[in-house]
């Protein structure tokens, strides 16, 4: 959450290649080509199956457990070899498993006799069978769903032609490149697991079903039926309970009108689910917000959301939960949307929201029409209770304003019924109140204190906002400071305030109430309202005769100024300056522009690092919609050239600078940190405007 966007587009990627390369340091002497990866002393015979084709549906970038795990096993056994990354950011590129996290990149070089024999033994050990006649063993262990080095392609789903020509533009020549399961990427997988891994009987499977042919090059999700290994003879013999199959899209769709955004509870007791009231249009990508959790069997204590479940007095857990022993590679309990599994991320970030249970997930629709959510529970739905809140919206919808309520039991908060137009100011207006289980009463700024008076100082309840990067789905949270209608800096009689909102690009808003204590017990709701920001905070008054023109030449006085590093909302100036109006503009002060570990501070036109100096160079990032140097102080809007006051090189020594500025349009000027994401910033710089 601390990163910058261009960290987030490729750190992600270098901070875990860094954790990866120092893995490299650990390991056994001897030459590295000639080693394989050490894997668990003993492996049942029970296995997974060849790995289906699953292309990317989802942009999650984070790199997985399983993910990181492999890529780890790989750079301590060859030492000298490289991470080229796991994540890759979601505005980069067509598809790939690198947006979800489930993709490595290993730097070896087909031009290197040391590489070349690395990857021969890798392959080897992967392919080869085991002990107990399983072929392409290890492959299967780690979820290995293809490979693709020096111009040729291995998959899973097609492992019978063995190494196949590959025609991608990437030759791959550089490296190769592993894309996992989702089971491999989230480490659910033989190969670590080696002891917990289900064996039935001690028999070997027999082999798989021969798997429906999937493309050669990796677009989208096979069609074709998964390829679960055939049942042993003992099994056979064995009385099974009677299994409900995974759910399936139903072969045509029912008609409506197209959806904007909708809310619906979907049913857990019922096999069908439930439909939408409207209907989602083929190619149109969605955001599916869920909420909620249900018992799925009589033990009350059994309980499952829309990714994870527990038993009674057992942590929660994600993707390793079937339901029936023979199915030990199925993920029951998850949620359906017109036969598509779904694979959300939780709102905190983490495996699984223990707390609110509330997950999200971008879906493109492949049929037009209404579609069914619905759960799988293969062992019956009777027995079930509780429902699933779903909310859907098109990601297509930009609504310049729109009013929302947001409910103060739900820690997700709620999300804007429709996006925000990138690189535009809003004006956001709270108001209401709500009551938490302790009987407090809180607005969207202040608390109710023990002796009645409403105090600012109670930051813990506060409204927060959150907004989506292009790497995840866990919004990035921030609070505001928002300031009362009716006047003044403390809290409004009437619990209504407002604030001007910044909007980087075009994304929905969510915004919650802040409660330490939980919200399950929480009662109430807040009203949202927003709309374009017309450089007033009250609605404007219509004046009988257009207001005058300032006149050239004019002098005006100085005008002080303070910009927030923690705002992305512009703040302007007092007067307004005619075009051709030469000012001086100065600049005082620094600021933090990233924290944690790796913390920036920052000043109008330089940069410091811990163990570094001050220089001028800057961190890429997108601003106001393009590319742009992070950590300036922006001027109307775009990044321009402060002049140090000591005169000596790019940056000053006691962080003051000037920049002369002839105005070339009419109108106040604005001011801006310009940041990807302000969330962790701290500080404030001084600004005064006055004539040269």
């Amino acid at each position: 959450m601390s990163e910058v966007r261009r960290h987030v587009i490729r750190a992600v990627t270098a901070v875990v290649a860094w954790s990866l390369v120092a893995g490299t340091l650990v390991g056994l002497a001897g030459p590295a080509e000639a080693k394989v990866p050490r894997a668990a002393a003993r492996y049942t015979a029970a296995i997974e199956p060849l790995a289906g084709y699953v292309g990317q549906t989802i942009c999650s970038p984070g790199a997985k457990a399983g993910t990181t795990a492999f890529a780890n096993l790989l750079l301590r056994t060859y030492r000298g070899s490289r991470s080229l990354g796991i994540s890759r950011a979601c505005n980069v590129g067509g598809k790939s498993e690198h947006k979800e996290g489930r993709a490595f990149d290993w730097g070896v070089s087909v031009h290197k006799a040391k590489d070349r024999r690395a990857v021969k033994a890798l392959m080897k050990w992967l392919l080869k069978k085991d002990a107990h006649g399983n072929r392409h063993a290890m492959a299967r262990r780690l979820g290995i769903q293809y490979m693709i080095w020096n111009r040729r392609i291995w998959g899973a789903y097609a492992a019978g032609s063995g190494w196949r020509k590959y025609t991608g533009s990437n030759p791959h020549t550089d490296h190769v490149h592993f894309s996992l399961s989702w089971a491999g990427a989230r480490k659910k997988t033989s190969f670590w697991n080696p002891r917990s891994f289900p064996n039935s009987s001690g028999s070997a499977p027999s082999s798989p079903r021969k798997p429906k042919p999937a493309p050669d090059r990796p677009g989208g999700v096979s069609s074709g039926p998964r390829d679960y290994p055939d049942p042993t003879p003992d099994d056979r013999r064995r009385r099974k309970p009677r299994t409900i199959p995974e759910p399936r899209a139903p072969r045509t769709l029912a008609k409506a009108a197209p959806l904007t955004v909708e809310r619906m509870m979907v049913p857990t007791g019922k096999r069908a689910g439930k439909l939408t009231t409207k209907a989602l249009v083929a190619g149109r990508r969605y955001l599916v917000e869920v909420a909620g959790t249900y018992r799925y069997t009589k033990n009350k204590g059994a309980l499952a959301d829309a990714e994870c479940s527990t038993r009674a007095g057992a942590s929660w857990w994600q993707r390793d939960r079937s339901l029936r022993a023979e199915q030990w590679y199925a993920d029951h309990l998850d949620l359906y949307v017109d036969g598509n599994d779904l694979y959300a991320e939780s709102d905190d970030g983490q495996s699984c929201d223990e707390e609110g249970h509330a997950y999200r997930w971008v879906y493109e629709a492949k049929r037009t029409g209404r579609v069914p959510f619905t759960v799988w529970d293969p062992t019956g739905y009777k027995d079930n209770r509780g429902k699933l809140s779903v909310r859907i919206l098109d990601l297509g919808a930009v609504r310049d304003t729109m009013t929302w309520n947001v409910g103060s039991r739900g820690k997700a908060g709620t999300t804007s019924p429709g996006l925000l137009r990138g690189g535009e100011d809003y004006l956001v207006t709270v108001s209401g109140t709500w009551k938490n289980g302790r009987g407090g009463q809180a607005d969207a700024e202040c608390a109710l204190g023990y002796d009645g008076r409403w105090r600012r100082d109670v930051d813990s309840y506060d409204v927060v906002i959150g907004e989506w990067s292009y790497h995840s789905l866990a919004p990035r949270l921030s609070g505001v400071r928002s300031t009362p209608v009716s006047g003044g800096s403390e809290c409004d009689p009437g619990h209504t305030y407002s604030w001007v909102h910044r909007v980087d690009r075009t994304t929905p808003l969510n915004v919650r109430v802040g409660d330490p204590d939980g919200h399950s017990d929480n009662r109430g709701a807040l009203k949202v309202t927003v709309k374009p920001y017309t450089g007033s905070t009250t609605e404007p008054t219509p004046t009988p005769s257009p207001s005058p023109t300032p006149v050239p030449g004019t002098v005006f006085a100085p005008e002080q100024l303070q910009v927030d590093s923690r705002s992305a909302s512009v703040v302007r100036t007092k007067q307004s300056y005619p075009a051709g109006t030469k000012l001086r503009l100065s600049a005082t002060g620094k600021y933090l522009m990233r924290g944690g570990d790796r913390w920036i501070a920052a000043d109008a036109e330089c940069t410091y690092t811990e163990g570094d100096y001050w220089r001028s160079t800057r961190l890429n990032g997108l601003f106001n919609g393009s590319t742009s140097p992070l950590g300036d102080l922006a001027v109307n809007g775009a990044i321009v050239g402060w002049s140090p006051v000591d005169g000596r090189g790019s940056c000053d020594r006691d962080n003051a600078y000037t920049y002369d500025l002839t105005t070339t349009k009419n109108g106040p000027l604005s001011f801006v940190v310009a940041d990807d994401y302000y969330g962790d910033n701290q500080g404030v710089l001084e600004v005064e405007v006055g004539m040269q």
